[in-house]
């Protein structure tokens, strides 16, 4: 079952990025941006947050700056950033995450993060959900959010 809605996710994103005018390429470097593989961990039952993982590239010319993430799926959406100092991770709230002219950022594990906080329902493994990332140039991309197991996304 698990396949089959990964089949179908990935079926529905293809579509999505086809007709995406934030995604759209024209065969000229310097269009926008290009957001891969979004996804979330399952949560249990009593798992009030989650945090969202995604790589953005910046294919345009200019400074993309990614400012707000919100979604349905919580009461609260902020963009993190987790690091170690003096031997203690820690996370902080990043107003705005600057992706230069041609730079690539992989939201990870131990890294930058979008949180979910109060979770509206747990997040089943094989669901999917749309959340609203804002740019300050291309403005409002909406992305699909796959839910996988605790390990994360499977190798193919």
């Amino acid at each position: 079952m698990f396949r089959l809605s990964r089949l179908v996710f990935a079926l529905l994103s293809s579509l999505f990025l086809a007709l995406s005018p934030a995604w759209a390429h024209d065969g000229h470097h310097g269009h926008g941006i290009t957001i891969e593989q979004p996804w979330a961990r399952q949560t249990g039952t009593r798992t009030m947050s989650a945090a969202v993982y995604l790589i953005i590239q910046n294919d345009s010319d200019e400074l993309e700056t990614l400012l707000d993430a919100h979604t349905d799926r919580a009461e609260m959406t902020e963009v993190h950033r987790s690091f170690e100092e003096d031997g203690i991770m820690r996370m902080e709230h990043v107003e705005e995450v600057p992706l230069a002219p041609g730079e690539t950022m992989e939201f990870a594990p131990g890294g930058y993060h979008i949180m979910l906080m109060r979770l509206t329902e747990p997040l089943k493994e094989g669901d999917v959900f749309p959340m609203v990332l804002t740019f300050e140039n291309q403005g409002e991309v909406t992305v699909y959010v796959e839910v996988t197991g605790m390990a994360g996304p499977k190798a193919d």
